[in-house]
């Protein structure tokens, strides 16, 4: 099983203790995602803008540490509401990828593209980018 650790801090904040939760349930579940969570390497930074709370999860080739606030330079900001944060999570995965042609789908189409879901390192980043929907993904 990959490491994931909360750094010290970062268990009094609900966010970084469910998100790291979120990812530890879902490796558990779905085995074949170790090989993307392995892959990934650099930090990834969440906001939740109407719950005014912030994390930083550092991926280091096999180990997560999350972290409350920002920590580093990321190469993937998301900044959203909490509510949508919750449907990344619910993101379909079809042959190996994230599917956005279903309802849930559609729905995070449609808040990227009307700035509700703001979304830094989609171009420079797209492979890290899959990999991380694929391992935060439930379904």
């Amino acid at each position: 099983m990959p490491e994931i650790n909360l750094a010290p801090g970062a268990e009094e904040a609900g966010l970084p203790s469910m998100m790291a939760g979120i990812i530890e349930a879902n490796l558990k579940n779905k085995p074949e995602r170790v090989k993307d969570f392995n892959a990934l390497n650099g930090n990834i930074y969440i906001q939740a803008e109407d719950a005014d709370v912030d994390m930083t999860m550092v991926f280091s080739k096999g180990s997560l540490t999350v972290h409350s606030g920002r920590v580093g330079v990321p190469m993937i900001s998301i900044a959203t509401d909490s509510s949508t944060l919750l449907d990344l999570a619910n993101l379909n995965i079809k042959f190996g990828m994230p599917y956005y042609f279903d309802e849930m789908g559609m729905g995070v189409l449609k808040k990227l593209l009307s700035r509700k879901l703001k979304l830094k390192g989609l171009l420079t980043h797209p492979i890290a980018l899959t990999r991380f929907t694929k391992i935060m993904s439930v379904m």
